[in-house]
């Protein structure tokens, strides 16, 4: 295994509450990032119909890094600024961390920290950071397309 660490953030003109309901839900992801996010199924929602835990499968390809995963993800949302994605299961770790602040702007963060099967010889440089700046870039961009920004 490999240890995969990563973090980005944007700023968006996007209100706190329309950036949590973005990226809590889960299901929603591959209509706004589907290079990566290939299919999301929820498994169990909360009793506010938030996705609490979603079969993924998500592609990533960055630089000498092509994978695919299917994951099993526990999804907790701690209101008002963080939704946290967490593999269930296995030896491996796979998880996502969405941090929003709020100020004139929201500032979305995401940090991935994950740990892969991958060759020992394959250099795996800058991918986390590189796979959390696509995740908030896209989030950015389907904000803005909302015309929340």
């Amino acid at each position: 295994m490999k240890e995969l660490r990563g973090a980005a953030s944007v700023v968006v003109a996007a209100p706190l509450t329309q950036c949590l309901a973005l990226v809590e839900a889960v299901d929603q992801y591959p209509e706004w990032y589907p290079e990566v996010v290939r299919a999301v199924e929820v498994v169990t929602r909360d009793a506010d119909g938030v996705p609490s835990r979603a079969q993924t499968s998500l592609h990533i390809s960055v630089g000498p890094v092509t994978k695919d995963f299917d994951l099993l993800m526990d999804v907790t949302v701690e209101p008002p600024s963080t939704v946290k994605l967490t593999k269930v299961g296995g030896d491996a770790k796979f998880d996502v961390i969405w941090h929003l602040h709020d100020a004139d702007s929201t500032r979305i963060e995401l940090v991935l920290d994950a740990a892969l099967e991958v060759p020992r010889f394959l250099p795996l440089g800058d991918v986390g950071n590189s796979v959390a700046r696509g995740f908030v870039t896209a989030a950015a961009s389907e904000l803005e397309r909302r015309g929340a920004g």
